[in-house]
């Protein structure tokens, strides 16, 4: 009965779900515009109140502030929540880019990447909270720097994450309403070479290009990439070279690599390391810093097994949710590489994130609330019974 009443609650909470979204919406969360981070974790703290859920407010020095919220539940084990509000959306976006709708969809910054994912977190805690639903502990953890690699919130994730029996990711529900069980990670690299400067005009023979030397390099790091496999290999941005007749002395660049093991990392880091340590100008040195950002998300047997758990929980809602390998890497790497069953893309459907025609499916948002409630209430009663089965890689 406790059940029904809750599901009957979250529809009918629907005009003030909009709301709070709208008014997270119109917050500009852009990860270096801390003090308006600050404003939106504000918004989230007063309404954690409201509901009487127990938070703690980190502050951090160069980010906005984590917030960890708590319910305390009567069954064994931990449940986590985790989602960010920040965006990629710069300052002063929601001027020209407003939270508005049409019949379809509510469009944003950030609207579904990911704020549509928190509210569902309160929402769905509040519940849980407001009608004495039977559950282990739910932890709610809201980070403000997931669009930057999560560079501070990383240790504090995986601190939580360690002690979860499973953990749902609010990221925005796939355009064909999937979950994801399946993430590619991310690496960064940063990479110097240095030659020698000279007159290109009276002694280019005199001088060592350094940016001669990158293009060489470049032809084999673009042997690296392998579609097939899944592995891209990027150099995003190159800086050198002081004048069109001068022989480059220097230049500097980032590469990004996105790949769906920790094997495949290693190799390419490998190789890399290889291409860079190879002259093929004498006289050139090269230096190559860098590594894991995030860690791929890897579909092990705890995240096959709450898959399971989400597609029953969708069943009793009339909802067809399948499961998407996704390309992109987010916090579900650092969780899953615990061990620790997972599923992403729990949020509301949505799409075209990063972009000003990033958009909300507004009939996704009180299914998706639902599908979340109903996956924790399953997740509590199996993977606690599960945690220590013989063979089940459960954290």
């Amino acid at each position: 009965m406790a059940v029904e009443q809750a599901l009957q609650f979250i529809e009918s909470n629907e005009k003030e779900i909009f709301h709070l979204l709208n008014r997270l919406v119109d917050i500009n969360t852009y990860t270096h515009n801390k003090d308006n981070v600050n404003k939106a974790a504000e918004l989230i703290a007063d309404n954690l109140k409201k509901y009487n859920i127990d938070y703690t407010r980190k502050k951090l020095d160069e980010y906005g502030d984590q917030l960890i919220a708590n319910i305390k539940g009567a069954i064994p084990g931990k449940i986590l929540l985790l989602g960010h509000y920040d965006t990629v959306h710069p300052p002063n976006t929601e001027k020209t880019h407003k939270f508005h709708k049409d019949e379809t969809n509510v469009y944003g910054p950030g609207v579904s990447d990911m704020k549509a994912g928190i509210v569902s977190m309160i929402y769905i805690a509040a519940t849980i909270k407001k009608f004495g639903i039977e559950t282990c502990d739910i932890e709610l953890l809201f980070t403000p720097d997931e669009e930057y690699g999560s560079p501070i919130s990383r240790r504090l994730i995986k601190e939580r994450a360690r002690e979860a029996n499973a953990a749902f990711i609010l990221e925005s529900g796939r355009p064909n309403g999937e979950v994801v069980t399946k993430r590619k990670g991310s690496a960064h690299f940063n990479f110097s070479i240095n030659g020698k400067a000279s007159h290109s005009g009276v002694a280019k023979e005199k001088g060592i290009s350094a940016i001669e030397e990158l293009g060489y390099k470049i032809v084999e790091i673009q042997k690296l990439n392998d579609t097939k496999k899944g592995i891209s290999v990027n150099i995003g941005t190159i800086h050198g070279g002081t004048n069109s007749n001068v022989v480059a002395a220097e230049v500097n660049g980032t590469i990004h690599v996105g790949y769906p093991t920790s094997n495949d990392l290693a190799n390419v880091k490998e190789q890399l390391i290889s291409i860079f340590n190879t002259s093929f100008i004498d006289g050139t040195i090269s230096e190559l810093k860098g590594g894991e950002g995030i860690p791929p998300m890897e579909k092990h047997g705890g995240v096959a097994t709450l898959f399971e758990l989400v597609q029953k929980s969708a069943e009793k809602l009339n909802l067809n949710v399948s499961e998407k390998h996704e390309k992109g890497a987010s916090d579900a790497g650092f969780v899953a590489s615990l061990g620790t069953p997972t599923i992403c893309g729990m949020g509301p459907v949505g799409g075209k994130w990063h972009s000003e025609e990033e958009y909300l499916v507004i009939d996704s948002l009180i299914p998706r609330f639902k599908l979340l409630f109903l996956s924790i209430i399953s997740a509590t009663e199996e993977m606690n019974k599960l945690k220590n089965s013989k063979g089940m890689e459960v954290n």
